[in-house]
């Protein structure tokens, strides 16, 4: 099936929803119109919180690839136990308590609530993104550094993370279109993002389906682009 193909079949299946919703509820759109900047201002917010907790996740996850790859123990256990925490712990329970726990006591602000609990996170799924990418350096290349009378951390910096680095960044695109529909759940602290702003619109206009699909409509649009982006990078970064 062709990707013409497969786009007029969707398309033609979103007018049959619509046309079918639209003949039992009136939709209302017109009265979103004067609220635009609000959804532009959950845009930039969204977007904002999303490439700062990534650039932090980024590095806590090279710490924690780091030091699963390590050969003390205590670092390598170390960890495996923050992976284990966080990836068995639903976001949402992270957020609450980064926010009304460790941001009562040191009196962080909603954002950087945010930015902290995404980053916490999504640091562990980008640590194991790092770390398939030192596996899939070629043992070669390490016995190479060792010969040439390399130190270990020289192999690691000089050979092995930056070919790591370049095969974990197509991942690490995904683990951001994730982080970006992850984001939304930040909305429970009250913080402005583009979830908070269409609840905001659809209370005040009481056109609350409207607004959620216009939420629906940007979250596919900032997804797809990247993923888009995601794709042309794999291919140009792809080690022949």
């Amino acid at each position: 099936m062709s990707k013409i193909t497969l786009g007029i079949m969707v398309a033609g299946l979103l007018w049959f929803s619509y046309s079918s919703v639209s003949a039992v509820y009136p939709f209302n759109w017109s009265s979103l119109t004067k609220y635009y900047k609000l959804f532009l201002e959950g845009i930039l917010t969204t977007f904002q919180l999303s490439v700062i907790a990534l650039a932090l996740a980024v590095i806590v996850g090279i710490i924690v690839a780091l030091a699963r790859d390590s050969k003390i123990n205590l670092l390598r256990d170390a960890g495996t136990l923050y992976v284990w925490f966080f990836r068995n712990m639903p976001l949402l329970v992270v957020i609450l308590l980064v926010y009304y726990g460790f941001g009562s006591a040191v009196n962080v602000d909603r954002f950087w609530a945010g930015v902290i609990s995404l980053s916490l996170f999504e640091g562990a799924y980008v640590g194991e993104i790092f770390r398939a990418g030192i596996d899939a350096v070629p043992s070669g290349e390490k016995e190479a550094g060792e010969a040439m009378g390399l130190y270990r951390s020289q192999i690691m910096f000089s050979i092995v993370f930056p070919q790591a680095f370049r095969i974990s960044i197509p991942p690490l695109i995904g683990q951001l279109v994730t982080l970006i529909k992850d984001s939304s759940l930040v909305s429970v602290i009250a913080l402005g993002d583009l979830t908070m702003r269409a609840r905001q619109v659809g209370t005040q206009t009481l056109a609350v389906f409207e607004a959620y699909i216009v939420l629906a409509g940007c979250y596919l649009l900032m997804t797809s682009l990247i993923s888009l982006v995601g794709r042309v990078l794999e291919r140009r970064l792809a080690i022949p």
